[in-house]
């Protein structure tokens, strides 16, 4: 069965979660998807929106976007924190 919406869009979360950093396609080749335009526009536009609610960020590379977990740049902020002192 095929997931659609915010489900899709958890598990997209839940994917960059455990992957990160991961590209657009490889978050479809995680979910089993074919990997053409559509797929990866749909992936795509699920990152964005996970983007703006702020639970990850995003980086161009290339022609490719890559996405890790927001909390991880606070992590990397609390280890500089820490480092300096």
């Amino acid at each position: 069965m095929k997931k659609t919406g915010k489900e899709l869009r958890r598990v997209i979360f839940n994917i960059v979660q455990e992957a990160w950093p991961v590209h657009v396609s490889g978050i479809c080749k995680i979910l089993i998807l074919e990997g053409n335009i559509s797929d990866i526009s749909k992936v795509r536009y699920h990152v964005h929106k996970l983007k703006a609610e702020r639970l990850v960020h995003t980086k161009k590379i290339d022609r490719a976007l890559v996405a890790w977990p927001a909390e991880i740049d606070r992590l990397r902020v609390v280890h500089e924190l820490l480092r300096e002192k």
